[in-house]
């Protein structure tokens, strides 16, 4: 079985999913085609790369994932091959490795050549997952380069306070509950907190604990449906730190955007206390 999956801002609109779908197929007959998601938000890299974060490593060994987000052949300069957990990345260089791995992974990155015969991003796609698939090719089709060497997502980047104090993260997507993921994970808040008291600022609002679990409230005080529409912190499933309301929904008790203005790229911050 060759699994290729699709990570596209193309939506379901529109006839995009099916004709690449359709290049696919007709160039490796016996793939099959996993859509991970075609409602990234539009030409958002952090979010398409959060989005492949949460799912790629589930996939059987030597899937190729497509990531077709602000990779239009004329818009970038590069295209990467990337080998990272026994799973094939296609995607620009355009800072979407900056969340998948870090530094310090044992990522194999390939820039790739571009044939002639490629006259956009979706056939050299496809024509690479062909040699990899069919040809068990790798290092052939381009040139190794380094994790330095790749473009890098600024608003991704999380900033530690020089006296370790403090990190400022931001606000990277937001799912279909309207929770606000920020690029703080568990691991870095755990080692700068060094079991400090802490304090997290979201706009001109405080928290002071973060949720072990979605319902981890003091129910001896009142009772769990009482807390709905309440603020909270949590680090999901993924160990990044979310913003969340208990039980939120936008069209009744409301979200995180509805409710507290915050939204993709908005500042987070917190301040540890000794």
């Amino acid at each position: 079985m060759s699994i290729i999956t699709l990570t596209t801002d193309y939506g379901i609109k529109d006839h995009f999913v099916a004709s690449v779908k359709g290049a696919v197929l007709t160039a490796i007959p016996h793939a099959q085609i996993v859509d991970i998601s075609h409602c990234i938000d539009l030409y958002n890299i952090a979010n398409a790369s959060y989005v492949l974060l949460g799912a790629y490593k589930n996939f059987p060994a030597n899937s190729v994932h497509m990531v077709l987000v602000e990779a239009e052949m004329y818009d970038q300069t590069s295209f990467l091959l990337i080998k990272l957990n026994n799973q094939y990345i296609l995607t620009a260089n355009n800072g979407t490795l900056s969340l998948l791995a870090s530094e310090n992974e044992n990522a194999e990155i390939i820039e790739l050549d571009i044939p002639n015969s490629c006259a956009n991003t979706q056939s050299l796609y496809i024509f690479v997952a062909n040699k990899v698939i069919n040809e068990n090719k790798f290092a052939e089709l381009g040139t190794a380069i380094k994790y330095a060497d790749c473009e890098e997502l600024v608003e991704l980047k999380v900033k530690v306070a020089d006296d370790e104090n403090a990190i400022r993260g931001s606000i990277i997507y937001e799912d279909h509950y309207g929770n606000a993921v920020t690029n703080i994970t568990k691991e870095l808040f755990e080692k700068i907190r060094n079991n400090r008291k802490f304090v997290i600022n979201a706009s001109r609002y405080k928290a002071y604990r973060i949720n072990e679990f979605y319902a981890d409230f003091n129910t001896e005080v009142k009772s769990i449906r009482e807390y709905e529409g309440d603020m909270m912190f949590i680090f999901n499933d993924l160990d990044f730190l979310q913003m969340s309301i208990y039980k939120s929904n936008p069209s009744t008790i409301g979200n995180v955007k509805s409710l507290f203005g915050l939204t993709y790229r908005d500042a987070i911050i917190i301040e540890f206390i000794d």
